[in-house]
């Protein structure tokens, strides 16, 4: 992959004016080989052999990430020996946001302009193991230009460098529905958040549709909530084009195969994804707006037949039940988009959209549940800007217990963990604490035939001892 234009620093004045230990010096000479820092602009930031940071290439990369000239994903892969994937078509890779089928998602730089961007790669050994990898992935990118909404992530700019092929995409700050949700400070949402936010996520899947595209993999954590509060919906890589004859070389659907998210997936998606229509992007929203409702999925747990089966053939406990805060005439509304038979449910996204906006007056809601207390969390937007976590590396320099040397982290590649299920429980019904007895409980008496039974027993087997004894006397 290129490398930063500017060329590393081997002039004599580089060297440092002490011995470093050799871990040290291999770190440099790699820093140097990336691209990301000249050699002679990491020795400045070194205040002496006994500054702690010449002494261990730990400490130094913590000390180049706090300063701004690194950051954690790039320092773990210099700690680890790495000089090269650091910059990629013009813009420098600064972590990993996320992986998929088709490759990963990094948070990039662009060099001159230093806006960011996020960066879908694919990678050249997927595209040498599977031949119509880059026809799919080409394709991906065209149905993607499409759409031009506010609340559909916009791909910005396609290209290949080094024969790695790679989309452009906007940067979306803020975090997704699932991670706002399932998260230990998040929660169940109140209806008028929910119906404000779905209603403008059914507003750019309108748009979609409209531009002939099927989303076919709704979900939680495939929309983000931004720092406004808006959505963006993201990762159109299983989109459909309605009316389009797939090539091989482009077609996703093959027989029995299963395309989409298990717990979001309409019934005539698991069963033919290849003849959907756009009434199967609104189940999935409306299995994403239950999510979002009671704190997990319409039918959480159990194996990929078991939820094969009940999205086909069941229906999920009532949300009013699951959360006494939604009223019976919203989860009738989720019914609706959840209903099994396309005829069933709303026949456009803009159609549930114009319900779904009567539910955003809170004044409304909360006459309707005056009976209900409202125990979903109130909606705060995500911070601005990328939470700053701490990585911790071992130091192997440190004496004594092992101790940890702290790099800023940027963002977050790990993925959410899955949604807990935890409903709401009604104010109206407890269950009282359980307690132990004072003093054990004697054991209940054994029934009068079984102590006969043994009695009877107990009386054939010493007779039969009397009549050995009798025929074989003791000497």
């Amino acid at each position: 992959m290129p490398r930063d234009p500017r060329p590393p620093d081997h002039s004599p004045g580089a060297s440092s004016s002490f011995p470093l230990p050799s871990p040290v010096e291999q770190f440099l000479v790699n820093l140097d080989r990336s691209g990301l820092l000249a050699r002679s602009q990491a020795l400045a930031y070194l205040h002496g052999p006994a500054d702690p940071a010449a002494q261990s290439p730990t400490l130094l990369a913590r000390r180049l990430v706090d300063l701004g000239h690194l950051t954690a994903y790039q320092a773990r892969k210099l700690l680890a020996g790495a000089t090269r994937g650091f910059f990629l078509g013009g813009y420098r890779i600064l972590q990993v946001l996320g992986e998929g089928g088709m490759g990963k998602v990094f948070l990039a730089q662009h060099i001159q302009s230093r806006q960011h961007v996020a960066l879908k790669v694919l990678p050249p050994r997927k595209a040498f193991e599977d031949p119509h990898a880059l026809a799919r992935f080409r394709r991906e990118t065209e149905l993607s230009r499409r759409i031009r909404h506010p609340y559909v992530a916009q791909t910005l700019d396609v290209g290949t460098d080094a024969g790695v092929s790679f989309m452009v995409l906007e940067f979306v700050p803020g975090r997704s529905l699932h991670q706002m949700v399932a998260s230990p400070t998040g929660g169940p949402w109140r209806v008028p958040d929910a119906a404000r936010y779905f209603a403008k996520v059914l507003e750019g899947l309108q748009a979609a549709h409209d531009a002939g595209l099927v989303h076919r993999d709704i979900k939680p954590s495939n929309l983000m909530v931004t720092p406004t509060g808006d959505p963006r919906i993201l990762d159109l890589g299983l989109a459909r084009a309605l009316g389009e004859i797939d090539s091989d070389a482009t077609r996703l659907t093959h027989p029995n195969a299963i395309i989409g998210t298990l717990d979001y997936a309409s019934p005539e998606q698991l069963a033919d994804a290849s003849s959907v229509d756009p009434r199967s992007d609104l189940y999935s929203v409306g299995c994403s707006l239950y999510f979002t409702l009671a704190g997990f999925p319409p039918f959480p747990g159990g194996d990929v037949i078991n939820k094969i089966y009940r999205q086909r053939m069941e229906d999920p406990r009532n949300l009013e039940s699951v959360s006494p805060a939604v009223p019976a005439s919203f989860a009738a509304l989720v019914r609706k988009l959840m209903a099994k038979n396309p005829d069933h449910r709303y026949q456009s996204a803009a159609e549930a959209r114009a319900d779904l906006l009567r539910w955003t007056d809170p004044d409304r809601v909360r006459a309707l549940l005056a009976t209900h207390p409202q125990s979903a969390r109130a909606f705060r937007p995500p911070p601005p800007e990328l939470d700053d976590d701490d990585l911790r590396f071992l130091d192997p320099t440190a004496a004594g217990p092992a101790s940890a040397a702290t790099l800023r982290h940027l963002g977050d590649p790990a993925p959410a963990p899955a949604p807990r299920s935890r409903p709401i429980p009604s104010a109206r019904s407890s269950i009282p604490p359980f307690t132990f007895p004072s003093t054990p409980p004697s054991p209940e008496p054994l029934p009068a035939w079984i102590v006969w039974t043994i009695a009877a027993l107990a009386c054939i087997l010493a007779v039969v001892v009397l009549l050995l004894v009798a025929l074989h006397p003791v000497p």
